[in-house]
């Protein structure tokens, strides 16, 4: 049904160029399965030619009241009042001219019935001799097609191969066509497509076995006029299923596999200069199954949706601009995904957003958001070490996990608008946090001992790093001191030595730091001495070494830490407030 479609097409055409009135019009007309029509055609003065030696003429300011019952997308009767003014059928030479009142249209039949008077001369002759007013009746043809009613094309001429004859020459009589309290039934799995906007199909098969329909209060449509384009409004209303579609949200598409439309009004209207068409919706609610596509969510979070994915919204307003208001719920996944914003994207993957009774108004959100993804994060490990011989050590590191954050938003919209807060935690698996203690530890040097002792060598290998509590993890090294000779060594020493050290938050730096380093060389003898020797080193250089660091003007704060027997969570605050930065990066 007509209007069924293009109420569909009404439900989103938000930041998509139109399409023209006679284009949606036509649109509209192919939706129509069954239903009742009511078109009221202003008529204004002019003629037409209705086949050889016949013209149609429009006198004065009449109105053509219509009601067609189509069926099967066609209609089957059509009943035609005129009033205020006259339609005529002229004949040349020896024809008769007729007023038509009004008439009834059968398909199949043809006129069945008609009210009509001669004029001129002919006025007394067709009220005696009836039957000479056949000839000019059987030139008159209603259309069947939904599409020239709606128009206005209401009668054209008896088509001929001598004078073909087009239903557009007709809208030259039409000023303005009416179209009032009009309810339809739309075909099942009808499809529809709106240029980068909307594409759907009505469903085929409803849950509830009920088709699409759809109601047009009012409506109004004018023909072109030389340099003015067609012009187009209408005010509707629709409930029914919808499948096999796209829709186009404000700096989203999604494609759909099935969607619900409940209590739907729309409002589509041309725009005077150019008859582009602009439009506005609303519905008591729509949901929709998502499948694929790009979401954004109003403050930054975006979903590259897979199914299952669900979208409702409740008191949906959507503004001709294409920013929408109403109350979300949603249930949306995906395997990679992003938060945009203040100049900062954190790419994520294996993504989940839920969100319930959020209120988005005008396009900005308010309300809690339940972010879960699986992040990436690459840091840069620095150490540095108090010997001369031993410069700065950079290792790349890359940390990757859960993340999950309850965020609130405050009036947020896509340009950075509103504030975003909250709450997050997210795990480090133990395997990147042991290599960077690891490579923390991990030291090779030559130094003078004593006096008399030069050129001791010194390896530092790590063994075990983990953890023993909360912020405790026990540390186990083998440290070897040796002295090389002509051939061989002076000597050689090879101790274990254990010890324990912290990991703790840093919350002004936002950093994850190795701290208090306690460790407890055993080595026995008076090389044992030389090796204990580097005990203060390893006190020295391994506190406050900086495992993890949160890039900066990333807005998540460092609030605790602790660990399990395999991973260490992370917690900490959200704080997106409307300042932007320039800085961009891939991170939790």
């Amino acid at each position: 049904m007509s209007v069924g479609r293009i109420l569909i097409v009404a439900i989103l055409l938000a930041g998509a160029a139109p399409a023209p009135a006679q284009e949606m019009l036509d649109q509209l007309a192919g939706l129509v399965k069954r239903g009742k029509l009511n078109v009221e055609v202003d008529l204004q003065a002019g003629s037409v030619p209705a086949g050889p030696a016949w013209t149609l003429q429009v006198v004065g300011s009449p109105k053509a009241k219509l009601v067609a019952e189509a069926d099967e997308g066609r209609v089957d009767c059509v009943d035609v009042d005129v009033t205020d003014g006259e339609l005529l059928v002229n004949g040349r030479g020896l024809r008769p001219r007729l007023s038509i009142e009004g008439m009834r249209f059968e398909q199949g039949k043809g006129i069945t019935e008609a009210r009509f008077r001669g004029r001129g001369i002919w006025r007394p002759i067709v009220a005696i001799f009836r039957t000479l007013a056949r000839p000019a009746l059987r030139r008159l043809d209603v259309p069947t097609d939904i599409g020239s009613i709606l128009r206005g094309e209401i009668v054209s001429s008896e088509k001929s191969a001598s004078a073909p004859k087009t239903n557009t020459e007709f809208l030259e009589l039409v000023r303005e066509v009416h179209i009032n309290d009009t309810e339809f039934e739309a075909f099942a799995g009808y499809p529809l497509e709106l240029s980068g906007l909307v594409e759907l199909e009505t469903a085929a098969h409803s849950s509830d076995g009920k088709p699409v329909r759809a109601a047009i209060d009012k409506g109004t449509f004018r023909p072109a006029r030389r340099a003015q384009p067609a012009q187009f409004e209408v005010d509707g209303r629709m409930d029914g299923e919808i499948e096999n579609g796209a829709v186009a949200f404000v700096g989203s598409r999604c494609a759909f596999s099935r969607g619900q439309l409940k209590d739907g009004a729309f409002r589509v209207y041309s725009s005077a200069n150019d008859g582009q068409l602009e439009s506005s919706f609303s519905a008591g609610a729509l949901g929709l199954d998502l499948t694929s596509g790009q979401f954004r969510w109003p403050g930054g979070p975006k979903v590259g949706v897979e199914a299952p994915s669900r979208f409702a919204v409740r008191n949906l307003r959507v503004r001709s601009d294409g920013t929408y208001s109403g109350t979300v719920d949603a249930a949306l996944v995906g395997k990679v995904g992003s938060i945009d914003r203040a100049g900062m994207m954190v790419a994520a993957d294996d993504v989940q957003l839920h969100t319930q009774g959020a209120r988005v108004v005008d396009g900005k959100a308010t309300g809690d958001v339940k972010l879960d993804f699986q992040y990436r994060l690459n840091h840069t490990l620095v150490v540095h070490y108090p010997v001369e011989e031993l410069g700065d050590r950079r290792v790349p590191l890359l940390f990757q996990g859960s993340f999950a954050a309850d965020l609130h938003f405050e009036d947020a919209g896509s340009g950075d608008e509103g504030v975003v807060t909250g709450t997050y935690q997210f795990t480090i698996p133990w395997p990147p946090v042991e290599q960077a203690a690891f490579e923390v530890l991990r030291a090779r040097w030559r130094q003078d001992v004593a006096p008399v002792i030069h050129k001791v060598d010194f390896v530092i290998e790590p063994r075990h790093f983990g953890p023993c509590g909360r912020e405790c993890f026990l540390l186990d090294l083998v440290v070897t001191a040796q002295k090389s000779k002509a051939k061989g060594y002076l000597f050689q020493q090879i101790c274990d030595t254990q010890g324990k050290a912290d990991v703790v938050v840093d919350a002004q730096s936002r950093s994850l730091l190795l701290r208090n380093v306690r460790v407890q060389p055993r080595c026995q003898g008076v090389v044992g001495a030389i090796v204990n020797f580097v005990a203060p080193f390893l006190t020295k250089t391994y506190t406050d070494v900086t495992l993890m660091q949160m890039p900066e003007n990333l807005p998540f704060t460092i609030e605790s830490v602790g660990s399990g027997a395999d991973s260490i969570y992370i917690a900490g605050k959200v704080a997106w407030a409307t300042k932007s930065s320039e800085v961009s990066s891939k991170s939790p």
